[in-house]
């Protein structure tokens, strides 16, 4: 039985070191103790929102959530390539036909089979309107889905969808198709198969201290490899400071987002060691479009120029950040260099903004989910304020930010991260296509390529579709600014653990030192 224990959200909200402290104390003091010695105890920089895989997207979420359910498909780390998971082979049977065959050995925790069934009801969930699923998007094009038999699956698409198959992997955030059981989820309330979650994955969930910590035990019945950790630990501790001492003392394994001006100090430590990976998270400064005063492509010119978004990233992340012209990774392979990032120009803001009074940004700000992220809207808010914008930002917890940002009500602009591990420009509907149930854009061009793009098989044509998109973006003003920030983490001398894709901390994959 999973032991959940409720606590308020406010508890959460960590305003000083001092604060973060405290609580990081009260809440991890039994759990150090503890720790046996196939524990591996993880501090993240955010806390959860939900655990249910239909209805999040948010990466804190989905770290828990890729150890306890999991894909049809998984990714080559080297190649990119789609490798088996779940599924043993998938086939492209017709331009709008995909067939996918499972295995026959997997069992969820609570020991029924994987059948055809359960797949079929996954992708269901998703693509109801209803669930308001933060995956939807990525999926429209899923027409219906047949079960020939236990262990075959048939996906048909409405048009050609090249990327369905990327939608059965776990990297990437948005769009992925994790598997959750029909039996469990038809005979429980949405809000126990959140709080109760229950996969086929390597861990099984075993303890939530709601604002605290997960705790995830090994699943012996898994049907794939044995991770090393026989227990992870998931801890939330946001403010930065306070994760890296965490680390330095022992009472951590793992941390998140190591703040740049911490990585020497961790690298002198007789203990710990800094890994990274150049391909972290895409941050976009994303501007509501739906409502003033963002609606006017003469203000949303005047924000993006407003800003010296190389001089505030070259300066805060040095060797660990670069700001893009666009809002996805440069790995894609549709990515357009010759976009350059908007220039600083301060003086041509000023005279967009000319004759108006200065406009009022009530804005919410996260602290500790992104690297340096209160520096950067610090930094950022100041630019603003100097041309005719007047900003009155508010620190908002990560978990309450995430859930305003889901229904359209986080402010005018906020900054968001986007993994795109997946490797493929289409990720960007997740939040720019006006149809995304968590996009603030609105552009008809932009949808129309998009759509245009989400079609075509041919890959040389799809790359000059989306390049097309990439411009419309750029000349449309559709967001602020753009760049990416390595993933780094502090890790125990006592592991070992390469991230390969960025943002996604496997703690299946992390694997304890032969002492």
């Amino acid at each position: 039985m999973v032991a959940i224990v409720y606590q308020p959200s406010r508890r959460t909200v960590l305003k000083s070191s001092f604060a973060g402290a405290a609580l990081w104390s009260i809440g991890s003091s039994s759990q150090a103790s503890a720790a046996g010695p196939k524990t591996i105890r993880i501090a993240m920089s955010a806390g959860l929102d939900r655990l249910d895989p239909v209805r999040t997207a948010n990466g804190p979420d989905l770290a828990v959530i890729s150890e306890i359910y999991e894909t049809l498909l998984q990714l080559d780390p080297k190649t990119g390539q789609l490798l088996p998971n779940l599924a043993v082979s998938y086939e492209v049977k017709e331009p709008t036909l995909w067939e996918f065959k499972l295995r026959r050995d997997v069992l969820f925790h609570d020991g029924s089979k994987l059948t055809a069934a359960d797949v079929k009801y996954s992708i269901e969930l998703i693509i109801d309107p209803a669930n308001h699923s933060p995956h939807f998007t990525q999926l429209a094009s899923v027409e219906k889905i047949d079960t020939p038999d236990d262990y075959t699956v048939q996906i048909r698409t409405k048009t050609p969808d090249p990327l369905l198959g990327r939608r059965m992997q776990p990297i990437g955030g948005t769009g992925r198709v994790f598997i959750v059981s029909k039996a469990y989820g038809t005979s429980h309330s949405p809000q126990e198969v959140n709080d109760q979650p229950m996969g086929t994955g390597p861990y099984r969930l075993t303890a939530w201290r709601k604002g605290q910590s997960v705790t995830l035990t090994r699943n012996t019945g898994y049907w794939g490899r044995m991770p090393d950790a026989e227990e992870g630990i998931f801890t939330f501790i946001p403010e930065n400071g306070t994760r890296v001492n965490a680390l330095l003392r022992g009472e951590v394994d793992v941390i998140q987002r190591v703040p740049i001006p911490d990585v020497a100090r961790i690298e002198k430590s007789p203990d710990a060691q800094v890994v990274s990976d150049p391909h972290g998270l895409v941050h976009t400064m994303l501007l509501n479009m739906l409502e003033p005063p963002f609606d006017d492509i003469n203000v949303r010119k005047a924000f993006a120029h407003a800003l010296d978004t190389k001089t505030i990233i070259g300066s805060l992340l040095g060797k660990y950040g670069r700001v893009l012209g666009v809002p996805m990774g440069p790995t894609v392979v549709q990515y357009d260099a010759s976009i350059a990032p908007y220039a600083y120009d301060p003086d041509q803001s000023r005279k967009l903004l000319a004759g108006r009074a200065p406009i009022e940004l009530k804005t919410y700000t996260s602290d500790g989910r992104y690297v340096d992220d209160r520096e950067i809207y610090q930094a950022v808010n100041a630019q603003l304020n100097a041309v005719g914008f007047k900003v009155a930002p508010q620190q908002m917890e990560w978990g309450r930010l995430i859930a305003m940002m889901s229904n359209r009500t986080a402010g005018p602009f906020f900054i968001i991260g986007w993994d795109f591990g997946e490797d493929d420009a289409s990720k960007m509907n997740s939040f720019l296509m006006s149809t995304s149930s968590i996009s603030i854009t609105k552009d008809a061009d932009y949808d129309r390529l998009a759509l245009a793009g989400n079609a075509e098989m041919n890959p040389a044509a799809r790359t000059n579709i989306w390049k097309q998109a990439q411009q419309v973006i750029h000349d449309h003003y559709l967001v602020g600014a753009v760049w990416e920030a390595a993933s780094i983490y502090g890790v125990s001398k006592k592991l070992e653990y390469t991230p390969q894709f960025g943002e996604n901390l496997d703690l299946a994959s992390i694997k304890l030192r032969a002492k």
